[in-house]
This record gives C-alpha cells, sequence and structure tokens, in this order.
C-alpha cells in the first residue's frame, strides 16, 4: 500500500511517479487513454481532411449524457470503496480481537509456562499470516511461526489454513481445561476470541469472493466506451485538431474513475494500493508476542511491493 502524506502535494506528485510503472491504475488507465488518443485523432483527420461535409453531434446530447454518466460513476466508486473500507475495519477487528486473546491468555497463564505462552503467541500470530496468504491465494510457510513437522505438516494438508489454526487452537483449549488449567467460564471466554476470528475470516472471504455484479459493472463500462468514443464527433467542430487533447483529458477523468474502481474493490491483492495485510499481520505478531512476554522466531521482511515509494512498517 502506498503511504504518503495527504496533505503534501509535492510527495503526492513523486509518489504518482515513482508507481507510474507499477500501480495497476496507471498502467491500465494510459494504455487505454493512448488508444483512445489514437482513435480521436483518426476521427478528427477523417472530418477535417476527407469528408466533403463534416459529421456533428449537438453538444447539448453529450451534456445531458454526461449528468447521468457521472452520478454512476460516483455510485461505482462508493460501491468499491465501500469493499476496500469494509476490508480494513476487519483487519482492524482482528488486531483488535488478537490482541484481547493474548491479553487474556497472559492473564489465564503462569508467568514460568513459556511453552503454553509461546503456543498461544504462535497461534495467534499464525492465524494472521495464514489469512492473509489464504485471501491472497498464497501458501507461504517460511512466514509461519514453527511448533513441529507434525503442525506444519497438518496445515500443509487444510483446505483452508487459517480455519485450521482457529481448529487447533479449539483443541488445545479444550484439552487444557480437560487437564486443570482452565476453568470452564475461562475455556468459554476463550473460545469466544476465536469465534470472532473466525467470524471477521468469513467477513473477508465475503468480501473477496462477491464482485461487483456483471450487470451493473458491464452497463457502467459500455456507457463509457460509447459516451467517449462519440465525443470526437460533438467536439471537433467547435475545437477542431484542440479535439484530440479535449477527448483524452475527458476520458482521462471518466474511465480512471472506472478504473480506481477496479483496483479497490479488491482490497486483498497485492497491487499499490490494496490493503497491506503483511504489514497488518506483523502488527499482530509484534503485539501478541509482547503481551505473552515470549519471543518469536521468524523474522518476516513486510515488503510487499517496491520499497522506492511504500513505506515499510517495522
Amino acid at each position: 500500500m502506498i503511504i504518503y502524506d495527504t496533505k503534501n502535494w509535492s510527495t503526492t506528485l513523486l509518489k504518482i511517479y515513482l508507481s507510474f510503472n507499477k500501480a495497476y491504475t496507471t498502467r491500465v488507465l494510459f494504455k487505454y487513454i493512448f488508444y483512445l488518443s489514437i482513435y480521436t485523432t483518426v476521427v478528427v483527420i477523417v472530418d477535417l481532411e476527407v469528408l466533403p461535409t463534416r459529421i456533428e453531434v449537438n453538444p447539448l446530447f453529450f451534456s445531458l449524457l454526461g449528468v447521468i454518466l457521472s452520478l454512476m460513476l460516483v455510485f461505482r466508486l462508493n460501491t468499491s470503496y465501500n469493499k476496500w473500507w469494509e476490508g480494513r475495519i476487519a483487519w482492524g477487528s482482528l488486531i483488535n480481537q488478537s490482541r484481547a486473546f493474548a491479553a487474556q491468555a497472559h492473564a489465564l497463564l503462569p508467568k514460568e509456562d513459556n511453552r503454553e505462552r509461546k503456543y498461544f503467541a504462535s497461534q495467534i500470530a499464525n492465524f494472521a499470516y495464514t489469512l492473509q496468504a489464504h485471501l491472497r491465494g498464497f501458501k507461504h510457510w517460511h512466514e509461519i511461526e514453527p511448533m513441529g513437522k507434525e503442525y506444519l505438516a497438518s496445515l500443509q494438508k487444510a483446505k483452508n489454513v487459517p480455519y485450521a489454526v482457529a481448529t487447533q487452537l479449539y483443541e488445545h483449549i479444550e484439552q487444557r481445561t480437560k487437564e486443570g488449567a482452565f476453568q470452564p467460564l475461562d475455556k468459554q471466554s476463550l473460545f469466544h476470541h476465536i469465534e470472532v476470528m473466525i467470524g471477521i475470516m468469513g467477513i473477508c472471504e465475503r468480501i473477496k469472493n462477491t464482485p461487483i455484479p456483471f450487470s451493473h459493472n458491464s452497463y457502467i463500462k459500455t456507457f463509457i466506451l460509447i459516451y467517449v468514443l462519440a465525443l470526437p464527433f460533438g467536439l471537433v467542430g467547435t475545437l477542431a485538431y484542440y479535439t484530440i487533447p479535449t477527448v483524452a483529458l475527458i476520458s482521462y477523468a471518466l474511465v480512471g474513475v472506472e478504473v480506481v474502481s477496479e483496483e479497490v474493490e479488491e482490497p486483498f491483492g497485492t497491487e499499490a494500493n490494496d490493503l497491506p495485510l503483511l504489514q497488518l499481520s506483523r502488527v499482530i505478531k509484534h503485539s501478541v508476542f509482547e503481551a505473552l512476554q515470549t519471543e518469536y522466531e521468524i523474522e518476516i521482511a513486510d515488503i510487499e511491493i517496491d520499497t522506492k515509494y511504500i513505506q515499510i512498517i517495522r
């Protein structure tokens, strides 16, 4: 995720320059603008230099359609951003829940029982790491805090790895309760933390697996395409060759909103503006190991994209 100072225009422009060839928005948007500029150039030359009579469309037609299109694009962008923000809220809740889980485990476990402390800290941290990998379709086993070969083998067999981690936590707490380490009320309270974490996982899976309805998405794209392809015919009679940069600028605004919407509606990817799930996972890991007063073994370099324009959270 690109981190920048929202009040500093100079650094914002610098981030745009550094991310030009890497960000999804700039890669796709400028490709479309390039093709539209070529199309507009051909239309203008043919209309002004080749055809005996000009093909003109009343500009009022584009004014009326532009109002309708702008309202649709606002709705489109808001819908996509809501998915991005809901994903961020879900991961914020996971951070809070993980910290609360670790704090309660710290209060219940004896200070000298480092083995149990290490187990709970590792499992809570591993849930976050495996969830971010699950959402992105990865299986990066080197990110998981080691807990033995059998542990890793059991996760490698699982189709839903974070759910397998949660299940193991359930089983471990139940076994420790039978051994007298936890009281029944303590068990229920610890179970509640796991239930909430599983619920957060379900929210993230819903966001990931529920795209914007195809009819809604395709209708807006078709509307934009028709509008920008017809636009040169409405401007060439007045602007002549200045139609080319004018259409490019208008297309940049209209197509840009759609391209931005496409990017933010999938918040769990690895593009420049997607959520920094690795960094958030590491925040959880630092917090739970600190709360349980134990040390972790695996140090992950939280670099998702080019470090020239991505801030690394340490």
